[in-house]
C-alpha cells in the first residue's frame, strides 16, 4: 500500500537530515555525523551523471549504510538523456514512490511516476534537475502481532532458522551490545548505530531497558526488518533481502577506527576481473565454472552451496559478472568455523593444491576446506610441464610458497615462508597496525588491501629498513636469475629449434601457442608460438623449463615468498636449456 504522504518515518528522517546537514556545514565531527551524513546525502542526491551498471542484478545495498541495510530506500544513480529522467535505487520494501524537489530540505516534493515495485524507474522531466526522493512502503501492521511491527530481534527469527540462528549466537555480532557496556560507550549514539539493530528509527532500538531483544548485531541488521515477513511469510516480495554485497558490512566495518572496507574497495577483489566478466556475460556457464570459481563471488558461492545442495542453480549471468572476492567469500556472517575472523578456511596449510579448471573435473571433486583461504584461488591452476596451449595461470603464490608444484627433479618441499610462518599469506598481506592516534587523516590500517607492510617481517628480520634491504636483494637476484633464462631460451630457439619452428617463430619457438608476459607483454592477440601440433617438436626439457620460469616470473614476489624454491626451479630450467644448448 502506498503512502499518501512520506514513508511513516519521514519527518524524523527529515530532521535528522537538517540536523546532519547544519552539523557538517558547521564543522561537524566526522566520527559522530560522518556516516550518518554520507547515508542522507545518498538518500537525498542532486542529480549527477548516469551510472552504467547490470541489469536485473541480486539484490545488493548501493553504499555502505551504518547498522547494515536501512529501512529507506537509498538512491544509486541518476541519468537524463534529452526529457527523460531515470532513477535507480535499493530499497527493502515496496511500493516505491519516485518524488522531485528543487530543494533537499523544501516541503514541496511532487511525485514523477506511478508507484513500482521495480527498482529503477524513468520518467518525463524538463527543467533543472534538482533533487529525487524515493519512499517506500508502510510497515506492515497486523494485530496478531501487536499492532505495528518492523524490526523484531532475533528471537523471532529461530523458529524457522534454528541453525542460522546458533551458530550467529556464538559470534562477536551477537555481542556487539556488551563490548559497548565493556567500554561504558552503551549510551553513545555514534555507536550504537552499529551495535544494535535500527538504532536511529521510530521501530528500531532506544536503549537496553526498553527494546533490550533490538541489542547487538543481528539478523536485521544484514537482512532487513523481519515484521513484515513474519506477518505474511508467503509473501515473497516482503522476505528478508539476501545480498553477498560487501556493502552490508561496509557500513559499520569503515571509518579510520577499522576501515576495513574502504580499504578492501581499493583492491582488485573489489571487482571482477573486466576481461573476465565480459567473457562471463557472452559465454554464461562454461565461463562461471573455468573463471568463475575465484574471479566471481556469486559463482564460488553457488558452488559451495551446491556441495550441500546439488539441486542450487549457478547465479545469472549479470550476478556473476558483478559480485568480485566480497566478505562473504572469505568470511562466514553466520557462525564461528574454527578459523580466525570467521574464515571460511584456514589461514596455515601445506598439501599440494593446484585447482584444475577443465570441466571434466568438477568444484565439488576438487574443493579442500582445509586449503588455507588465500591458495584456494592462489594456485597453479592445474598447470603442468606439458600444457601447450598458454603459460601457467598469475596465480601460483601458494604453490611457490610450500615450495611445490614446479618441475623440480623429484627434489623434496622446499619452503622457508611457507612452512615457518603460522598465517602464511595473512602474516604479511593483512598484518594490522594502529594509528597513534587514529584520525581520519591517519586511520588504522586492517590489512584488507592486501599490500605487503613490512612491519609484518619485524618479528624475523629485526627492523622494517633490514627488511626492505632483503626483500631488494632476493628481488634483485631473482629477477637477474629469470632474465638469464629467458635469455637461455632465445638462444635455444634461434640456434638450436627445429629449423622450421626457427624460421617460421624466431625468439618464439621455445613458447607456448598463446606466449607469456615474458614474450608478448603488451598481450598482443595475434602473437602466437608453435600451434598445438607443432609443439610435439619442441624437446621436454624445454617444456619443463619454460613453466618453471614462468611460475616464478608469475608468483610475483620474485623470490620473496620462497627464494630458494624459486631458486631451485630456475636453476633447474637453466640445466636442461643447457643441456639442450650443447646438443650437436
Amino acid at each position: 500500500m502506498l503512502n499518501d504522504e512520506p514513508f511513516t518515518e519521514e519527518p524524523d528522517r527529515m530532521k535528522l537530515l537538517k540536523r546532519i546537514l547544519g552539523e557538517a556545514g558547521r564543522g561537524g565531527s566526522d566520527q559522530r555525523v560522518g556516516p550518518w551524513a554520507r547515508w542522507a546525502l545518498l538518500i537525498l542526491m542532486t542529480a549527477g551523471p548516469a551510472v552504467a551498471e547490470n541489469t536485473n542484478l541480486m539484490v545488493k545495498p548501493p553504499v555502505p549504510v551504518p547498522g547494515g541495510l536501512s529501512i529507506h530506500p537509498v538512491i544509486t544513480s541518476v541519468g537524463r538523456t534529452q526529457d527523460v529522467v531515470t532513477v535507480e535505487w535499493f530499497g527493502i520494501q515496496g511500493p516505491f514512490q519516485l518524488l522531485h524537489s528543487p530543494s533537499p530540505t523544501g516541503p514541496d516534493w511532487s511525485p514523477l511516476a506511478k508507484p513500482t515495485f521495480e527498482s529503477k524507474q524513468s520518467a518525463p522531466f524538463k527543467g533543472d534537475l534538482g533533487f529525487f526522493r524515493v519512499t517506500g512502503g508502510r510497515p506492515v501492521s497486523t494485530a496478531e502481532l501487536g499492532g505495528t511491527v518492523n524490526y523484531v530481534g532475533a528471537a523471532s527469527c529461530v523458529e524457522c532458522h534454528a541453525n542460522s540462528h546458533h551458530g550467529w549466537s556464538e559470534t562477536a555480532h551477537a555481542k556487539a551490545f556488551e563490548t559497548l557496556r565493556a567500554a561504558r560507550q552503551e549510551k553513545n549514539a555514534a555507536c550504537l548505530t552499529c551495535h544494535t539493530v535500527g538504532f536511529g528509527t521510530p521501530l528500531g532500538f532506544k536503549d537496553e531497558l526498553t527494546t533490550p531483544h533490538l541489542a547487538g548485531v543481528q539478523c536485521e541488521n544484514c537482512h532487513g526488518p523481519g515484521g513484515s515477513h513474519i506477518a505474511n511469510i508467503r509473501d515473497a516480495s516482503l522476505r528478508p533481502k539476501v545480498t553477498m554485497s560487501s556493502e552490508v558490512c561496509g557500513g559499520c566495518h569503515n571509518g579510520f577506527h577499522h576501515p576495513t572496507f574502504d580499504e578492501w574497495k581499493t583492491t582488485k577483489h573489489a571487482r571482477v576481473e573486466p576481461d573476465v566478466a565480459s567473457s562471463i556475460l557472452t559465454s554464461g556457464e562454461p565461463r562461471m565454472l573455468a573463471c568463475g570459481v575465484c574471479h566471481s563471488g556469486a559463482v564460488r558461492q553457488s558452488l559451495l552451496e551446491q556441495l550441500e545442495n546439488p539441486h542450487a542453480l549457478l547465479p545469472s549471468r549479470e550476478d556473476a559478472a558483478y559480485f568480485g572476492v566480497t566478505c562473504a567469500v572469505c568470511h562466514d556472517a553466520h557462525s564461528l568455523t574454527g578459523n580466525p575472523r570467521q574464515l571460511l578456511n584456514p589461514t596455515y596449510s601445506t598439501n599440494h593444491f593446484s585447482y584444475s579448471t577443465s570441466t571434466a573435473t568438477s568444484f565439488a571433486a576438487q574443493y579442500d576446506p582445509d586449503i588455507q583461504v588465500c591458495a584456494q584461488c592462489h594456485n597453479m591452476r592445474g598447470a603442468r610441464w606439458q600444457d601447450t596451449s598458454r603459460a601457467p595461470h598469475h596465480s601460483p603464490q601458494y604453490n611457490l610458497l610450500i615450495g611445490q608444484g614446479g618441475y623440480d627433479q623429484g627434489s623434496p618441499t622446499i619452503a622457508t615462508h611457507g612452512l615457518k610462518i603460522e598465517k602464511q599469506c595473512a602474516h604479511c598481506h593483512t598484518h594490522p597496525h594502529e594509528a597513534s592516534p587514529a584520525t581520519a587523516t591517519s586511520p588504522n590500517y586492517t590489512g584488507h588491501t592486501f599490500e605487503v607492510r613490512l612491519n609484518g617481517c619485524v618479528e624475523c628480520h629485526i627492523s622494517e629498513d633490514i627488511s626492505a634491504t632483503i626483500k631488494d636483494t632476493v628481488q634483485t637476484v631473482t629477477k637477474s636469475q629469470i632474465e638469464q633464462v629467458r635469455s637461455l631460451l632465445d638462444q635455444w630457439a634461434t640456434t638450436k629449434a627445429p629449423a622450421e619452428l626457427r624460421s617460421k617463430y624466431g625468439k618464439l619457438a621455445w613458447e607456448y601457442n598463446n606466449p607469456g608476459d615474458l614474450s608478448n607483454p603488451d598481450a598482443n592477440p595475434t602473437l602466437r608460438g608453435p600451434t598445438t601440433a607443432e609443439q610435439a617438436q619442441v624437446p621436454d626439457a624445454i617444456k619443463q623449463a619454460r613453466m618453471n620460469l614462468y611460475l616464478v616470473q608469475y608468483d610475483g614476489s620474485f623470490g620473496v615468498h620462497n627464494g630458494k624454491y624459486a631458486r631451485h626451479l630456475l636453476n633447474v630450467a637453466r640445466t636442461n636449456i643447457t643441456l639442450q644448448l650443447s646438443k650437436p
